[in-house]
């Protein structure tokens, strides 16, 4: 096997350590010889970014994922079971918004790459092949803090409806006081969640965030200023007002 960068990833992070889990804004530069390449980017809103992380461990098969405080056998994980950089073939992979291009530089909107690591492939997201509403996942770890599954949660809503809304915020504020406050962070495994029908928005945010949906009967519409999120263990209630939202029982 031949593998060779195509360019390098700038940004302002230059420990792992430092780098937001969720990763910041940075940018590709692409190298002379491969600015053919960008030809037609235009075309897409979002790229898998594939790099190679020079400086992962390649002789570690089974870890302790991030966000499991407990160091006992029975939270290994296997590498290929999640996301971490240490692996056989250190290749690390993540999909980013196009923020702009300029000539060979392509700034995204967020990438969780340290300064210097050599880009090894770039390729376009396709919404026909690469959306899969109904995968699943189950919870590996938790997050790091209230802030952390709040910016994940924001994240996830707006990646879903592609706008900024005052919506989206008031929904990952409502569902990080559910899964922090009342479930201890944990995804739950069955959700039923209720939004006013004239907040379409609200919606959107609750689809992309918990996978709800109204063909399933997990996502409902209903009279009033009212939302409730109901798992097997927890139920809440939110009053939504002028400002945001009172919650209740």
């Amino acid at each position: 096997m031949n593998l060779q960068p195509i360019g390098v990833v700038r940004s302002g992070y230059h420990e792992r350590k430092k780098v937001p889990r969720l990763g910041g804004a940075a940018s590709v530069e692409i190298d002379p010889k491969f600015a053919d390449g960008l030809h037609r980017w235009e075309k897409h809103s979002h790229l898998w970014v594939l790099v190679w992380l020079d400086k992962a461990e390649r002789d570690v098969l089974q870890v302790i994922p991030r966000g499991i405080s407990e160091r006992t056998e029975d939270n290994l994980h296997g590498v290929f079971s999640v996301r971490s950089p240490v692996r056989p073939n250190p290749i690390g992979m993540t999909l980013a918004r196009i923020a702009g291009v300029d000539g060979r530089r392509i700034d995204f909107d967020r990438l969780d790459f340290m300064d210097g690591t050599p880009v090894i492939d770039l390729k376009p997201y396709f919404l026909s092949r690469d959306a899969v509403f109904a995968a699943k996942n189950e919870q590996i770890g938790k997050p790091a803090s209230r802030e952390a599954l709040r910016e994940s949660l924001g994240m996830q809503a707006f990646n879903f409806h592609g706008e900024d809304h005052r919506d989206l915020e008031l929904a990952a504020d409502m569902f990080t006081e559910f899964r922090a406050g009342l479930l201890d962070y944990i995804e739950p495994a069955k959700l039923e969640i209720v939004v006013p029908l004239e907040r379409p928005v609200l919606a959107d945010a609750f689809m992309g965030m918990a996978r709800v949906t109204p063909g399933r009967n997990t996502l409902r519409f209903g009279a009033g200023n009212t939302v409730k999120i109901s798992s097997e263990t927890a139920s809440v209630e939110f009053e939504l007002t002028e400002g945001g939202y009172r919650r209740g029982g």
